[in-house]
């Protein structure tokens, strides 16, 4: 019996000494990958910046950020992705080189969907309004996302025949589930009260490993074997061919996010007036300096630092190109 109970003790010493490291681990990994900077979702941040005036309605929020200098006709809307901010960076980058500017969130504000699930796709019919009332110049109207913001822009573009133009940032072909933090899944979307179809994300266990340690975390193969596996996916396709107007399409060929350059090829072939480019050596997020994100970004968004540098230059020269075009 002491024998008995002399192993069951050194088996609960181990296993609290097991539990006592993976508990460290996860707080120093924690401390060690927390993103870098204020917390996107803050918009006392944007606000503080200047040079921007605070714009809301039923459930629009975001920020109008008027052209610098004489400004080209029509507006720009431009949204981010799950991190939950308006894009700020972009919205200014492209206020500066005369455009009007609707740096929106989509989810994370007062009034809003709280996260990043069921969010009313039709919200933009309050953009519409507040550019019919604000806009000196109603058209042409060009809206831009990154990631879940061009999904979410892409769903906009086949409802609203309003927008003429779209720039979509590693884009997705399919509608995914959102991100609600529970175990029941919910769409992204809705559509007039109803859920837009969307693909199933069966997380794999070394990503949930990853996750509860407080790594970095991969989810390329996790949204690709989710497409494999889905019996739902025509349903949950962007039918981006109803698109009448034009685009750019964005992607990197080492996105670690999920597979945005293999989307980039499909819509643009479905569609001929959207221009696909996809970037060698380029990750999930194009930047001057990917490694302001911190130790995260080679796992989470992939792609090399030149080549993500290589990608944000080029893409916004060619971006300013097709504005120039659209926004005579």
């Amino acid at each position: 019996m002491r024998k008995i109970t002399k192993n069951l003790l050194r088996v609960l010493g181990v296993i609290t000494v097991l539990v006592f490291t993976a508990v460290g681990v996860s707080a120093y990994n924690y401390h060690h990958y927390k993103r870098r900077g204020p917390d996107p979702r803050d918009s006392s941040v944007v606000a503080a910046r200047g040079g921007v005036t605070p714009v809301s309605g039923t459930y629009m929020r975001g920020f109008y950020y008027p052209a610098h200098g004489a400004a080209h006709p029509g507006t720009v809307v431009v949204f981010k992705g799950s991190d939950g901010s308006n894009n700020d960076e972009l919205a200014r980058q492209v206020r500066d080189q005369g455009y009007n500017v609707l740096g929106l969130y989509f989810f994370g504000q007062p009034g809003q969907q709280q996260y990043l699930a069921n969010v009313p796709l039709e919200f933009f019919d309050e953009v519409l309004a507040w550019i019919n009332d604000h806009g000196d110049v109603q058209e042409p109207i060009t809206v831009m996302g990154v990631s879940k913001g061009a999904e979410l822009v892409a769903n906009l573009a086949i409802r609203y025949p309003e927008i003429d133009n779209i720039v979509l940032y590693t884009p997705t072909a399919y509608n995914y589930q959102g991100i609600n933090y529970q175990w029941e899944p919910s769409p992204s979307f809705t559509w007039r009260g109803e859920p837009v179809d969307y693909v199933r994300l069966r997380f794999l266990p070394s990503s949930m490993v990853r996750s509860v340690m407080n790594l970095p975390v991969s989810y390329r193969k996790t949204s690709e074997q989710a497409l494999a596996e889905a019996t739902n996916l025509e349903a949950a396709r962007i039918p981006i061919e109803q698109f009448s107007g034009h685009g750019l399409l964005f992607a990197g060929d080492q996105d670690a996010m999920w597979p945005a350059d293999t989307a980039v090829r499909e819509l643009s072939s479905r569609n001929k007036n959207l221009e696909g480019v996809v970037y060698h050596g380029a990750g999930h997020l194009f930047d001057e300096d990917i490694t302001h994100y911190g130790p995260i970004w080679p796992t989470m968004f992939g792609g090399s630092i030149e080549g993500n540098r290589m990608a944000k230059t080029q893409s916004d020269a060619l971006l300013f190109q097709r504005l120039q075009t659209w926004h005579r």
